[in-house]
């Protein structure tokens, strides 16, 4: 009774109130205020050659253009600093015009050569992660100040996208060089906004960039983040106007505020490109056997899964989220099967199931998550051990050897199935230093499929050859296959020209605050 008396009080302190409390002033689009947002854990850096999480990207997104984007809700490429772009005929040749006039953030001039820096420094860099994303560049050349030319060793149909990512922004040498060990905290925007202070781990602010050429894309003055703030913390915040929006509320938190009608209009919710499930480090025991991958598969409840998650989930047969080119409609998600899952166990020669540790981050989903995992497997007779992690502390362990058995996600970089199979299961991915293949997992005939995946210009022959690739790793399960999200980001009437991005999900760069003549919110 106590304990239910308690369950009781906490929800009737996170339940919403009546709705939103300000409103919308009723303006047209103007620039100006501050947006307030918060993370559940920290960026880890502000170099976009090296950085590649999650919360850093929202970050960087902001303050750094590349030659191509994404047209808003939209995988379409539309031009950014490129004015313009061609590609040869056999697709082996990208030729890039830049906008007149482009500056970094201290006002010195944006040329061609910048570009063929920034790409060679991710070539070169031990510590960047996108190299392999760059392994059919064969040359890069900057015939004039507005004139960039990239040649493939092969054709590449996603290497269009790969060039909207962060990493490709042109940088300086002097800058990168001046700034040696600080550069993490010292970048030179090239985007709308620019970096004002960061207390890491606490708090990042960025302002918008004067002499920036697109004044739209920067209407907001300020964006004000901080940083580990739990979800239900901020839930809390944003019901008392202490935050603009916040993205992925906990379940108890998202019930309530479906539940509203005042809220209703100001939650938005997307399919995204993500894939969520656990990642076996085949290289060690007892996860090199296929049978034992097999085998937690099936005693993985996925149907508990989405429940928990209170409907914001799809189960995942495999990485590939539904929709995408080469999706496989037939292929189902491992049943849960109990049975099958210790005959497996067993003849894999652990009759008797194993122990083992499973690592995961800090987050209240993930702490959920591991704990339905951990009953369904006892189940069967291995018995897990939840470590759990800070974020920052978790992506460095994620990519090397050491821990088995971990929680694993995958947001794309750009919505092409490449961008899936290739960075996390071609062997090309395997890095002892920060390994985006995590599981280790090396495999010639999946290497073969997607080396010719890539390369094929026609629609219908790539899918064909992703369906087989994916056929693959769902058999060899590398993974322990979990779902598919939908996000959820609940924000403030007054926040304006915002929706998730179907690729950078949090960008700002389109929205405005709907404030008084003041720039003060407006209560209700």
């Amino acid at each position: 009774m106590r304990a239910l008396a308690l369950a009781a009080l906490l929800a009737a302190c996170n339940a919403p109130s009546s709705g939103p409390r300000f409103r919308a002033a009723g303006g047209e689009p103007r620039a100006g205020g501050t947006l307030r947002i918060a993370f559940p854990g920290a960026v880890s850096s502000l170099d976009p050659t090296i950085a590649y999480d999650e919360l850093s990207f929202y970050v960087l997104h902001h303050l750094f253009d590349t030659l191509v984007d994404y047209a808003p809700g939209s995988f379409d490429p539309i031009p950014r600093l490129a004015e313009r772009w061609e590609i040869s005929d056999d697709g082996r040749t990208l030729r890039f015009w830049l906008r007149p006039g482009l500056t970094f953030a201290d006002g010195k001039p944006i040329a061609a050569a910048h570009f063929k820096y920034s790409l060679e420094r991710a070539r070169t860099t031990p510590d960047s992660p996108f190299g392999p994303m760059l392994a059919d560049v064969v040359g890069i050349s900057a015939p004039s100040d507005r004139e960039l030319v990239i040649a493939l060793g092969a054709p590449n149909t996603a290497f269009l996208y790969v060039l909207a990512m962060p990493f490709a922004t042109p940088q300086r040498e002097d800058h990168v060089m001046a700034a040696g060990d600080n550069l993490r905290r010292m970048p030179l925007a090239t985007g709308p906004y620019e970096l004002g202070s960061w207390d890491e781990g606490q708090h990042i602010v960025l302002h918008e960039r004067e002499g920036y050429f697109d004044p739209t894309r920067n209407r907001i003055g300020a964006i004000d983040v901080r940083e580990n703030v739990p979800r239900d913390s901020q839930f809390l915040m944003l019901e008392a106007g202490e935050l603009d929006t916040m993205m992925s509320p906990t379940p108890p938190d998202l019930l309530w505020v479906t539940s509203s009608a005042a809220w209703q209009p100001y939650v938005h919710r997307r399919s995204l490109l993500t894939t969520f499930g656990s990642r076996f480090d085949v290289t060690v025991k007892p996860f090199d056997d296929v049978r034992v991958r097999q085998a937690l598969n099936y005693a993985l409840d996925k149907s508990a899964i989405v429940k928990l998650l209170t409907g914001t989930a799809t189960p995942a047969h495999g990485i590939l989220v539904p929709g995408m080119l080469g999706f496989d409609d037939k292929l189902a998600p491992y049943p849960h099967d109990p049975a099958k899952a210790k005959a497996l166990l067993a003849a894999a020669g652990y009759p008797d199931g194993f122990a083992t540790t499973y690592v995961t981050t800090d987050d209240a989903d993930a702490s959920t998550l591991a704990q339905s995992l951990q009953a369904d497997f006892a189940e069967v007779g291995v018995r897990v051990t939840i470590q759990q992690m800070s974020f920052a502390t978790f992506a460095t362990a994620i990519g090397k050897h050491g821990t088995p058995f971990a929680f694993v996600s995958w947001l794309a970089d750009y919505p092409d199935p490449s961008n899936f199979l290739d960075t996390r299961f071609h062997s090309k991915s395997i890095s002892e230093e920060g390994s985006l293949n995590a599981s280790f997992y090396s495999n010639p005939a999946l290497d073969a499929l997607l080396d010719s995946a890539r390369a094929e210009r026609d629609p219908a022959q790539r899918a064909e050859l992703y369906r087989r690739a994916e056929r693959i790793v769902h058999d060899d399960a590398p993974w322990l296959w979990g779902y598919h999200s939908i996000a959820t980001e609940v924000s403030q009437p007054y926040l304006k020209g915002f929706d998730q991005h179907p690729v950078w999900l949090r960008d700002f760069t389109t929205a405005w605050l709907d404030l008084d003549v003041d720039g003060e919110r407006v209560r209700r």
